[in-house]
């Protein structure tokens, strides 16, 4: 259902200059309130919003003006969109806004969307940059820019959620399709929680290099690595890469796992940007969480879950090759058995995999060169539950 206390909308045009049409134009909205699921779960109240427009229709483009302005709540600003039919697709896109209010952007949030940050209180500046050239014909030319940097920044208060929460124990819960399906607290009280210096030093660092290597120098975002990830997705037309860092996936799961909603992504990455900028959680602590939080298998959370799963170990005793091949069933825990032949063997694709990661920690001075060499999937040997799952005779 859609409500709304005022909406006015005004069309001028076109008007014709040398082949251009000009079309100007505004619309203005006041106590919207838009109540779907599949946008949100809760009832969306966007107080006050308007745009004036100015768009340009040339014989083969047509550009949105930066004259134009778009207002939501407290903050405003002049997008600018450019798409051209040449011999492929083309479209380029910029907003830039310099030295404005900070609380402006948090007060402004839509309530209903973005539940954590409602009630956040802030002080200090912000400046963002955007921009986006996009070539159809040329994907691997993309140019994405996107930043947000803070002058003189301080959080005043938190509202519905606060953040620094992950620094002393807190209860953890974990949704499947929306429902609960367990709650355990991430900190001494639960036996299976391990402290991050009582887990193999190989598999923090195995997993660095295989989701995220700088995760204790970057800011919570790589923009490169966020950019191969939209040319491969252009170039394959779906999802297939996420550019995620371990602070977003942390993020996602620790404060997002329940909203699911069209604008979770950006939620993630304004509390990613408050926890990094901010500094409101250590960057070991937040490793920690995320090796005690992480799914490694049907319904295995945490890593003394997934040593005893996989190899009837204590996190403590995990080998290279086992830290190495719980690193690489990160992406899809719940497909595990895929890396496996039917008699629980590691299939030969994954030499590949275990070869490159063996160099990277060499090379990081992990391991040495004759250790890396020495690497074998074959000392992948199942012990614990997951054995269960493969039932073949020579395997029994």
């Amino acid at each position: 259902s859609v409500r709304f206390d005022t909406l006015a909308f005004e069309l001028k045009g076109p008007k014709i200059e040398e082949d251009i049409q000009s079309l100007l134009g505004s619309a203005y909205v006041s106590g919207l309130t838009i109540h779907q699921e599949r946008i949100s779960l809760d009832t969306v109240l966007l107080d006050k919003g308007s745009i004036h427009f100015r768009t340009n229709i040339g014989k083969n483009y047509i550009e949105l003006d930066s004259v134009s302005d778009i207002r939501f709540n407290h903050l405003d600003f002049h997008p600018y969109l450019k798409i051209v039919k040449d011999t492929s697709w083309q479209i380029t896109a910029s907003v830039n806004k310099r030295d404005f209010p900070a609380d402006q952007l948090f007060s402004s949030l839509p309530k209903g969307l973005f539940y954590n940050l409602e009630g956040l209180r802030t002080e200090g500046t912000l400046s963002y940059h955007f921009r986006l050239d996009l070539d159809f014909g040329q994907v691997d030319s993309l140019i994405l820019e996107s930043t947000l940097k803070a002058k003189d920044f301080h959080i005043l208060a938190y509202g519905n959620t606060d953040l620094r929460k992950m620094n002393e124990p807190f209860e953890y819960t974990v949704y499947e399709q929306g429902e609960p399906v367990r709650s355990f607290e991430i900190g001494p009280a639960n036996p299976s929680f391990r402290p991050f210096n009582a887990v193999s030093r190989y598999l923090p660092l195995a997993i660095m290099q295989s989701e995220d290597a700088g995760f204790f120098y970057h800011n919570g975002f790589i923009p490169s690595a966020i950019r191969e990830s939209l040319i491969q997705d252009i170039k394959e037309r779906r999802f297939a890469r996420g550019g995620s860092t371990l602070s977003m996936q942390l993020v996602k799961n620790v404060f997002l796992n329940r909203n699911k909603n069209i604008a979770r992504k950006l939620e993630e990455a304004l509390i990613v940007w408050l926890i990094e900028t901010e500094h409101l959680t250590p960057k070991a602590r937040m490793y920690e969480v995320y090796l005690n939080i992480a799914e490694w298998g049907p319904m295995v959370y945490g890593i003394h879950e997934a040593a005893s799963f996989y190899f009837n170990k204590r996190p403590s005793q995990l080998s290279l090759e086992e830290s190495i091949f719980l690193a690489s069933i990160v992406p899809k825990p719940k497909h595990f058995k895929n890396s496996f032949t039917a008699d629980g063997r590691l299939q030969e694709s994954q030499e590949g995999y275990f070869r490159l990661i063996a160099e990277r920690l060499a090379k990081k001075e992990v391991i040495t060169d004759a250790q890396a060499a020495q690497v074998n999937i074959n000392n992948v040997v199942l012990k614990g539950v997951a054995k269960s799952s493969f039932v073949s005779e020579s395997w029994q």
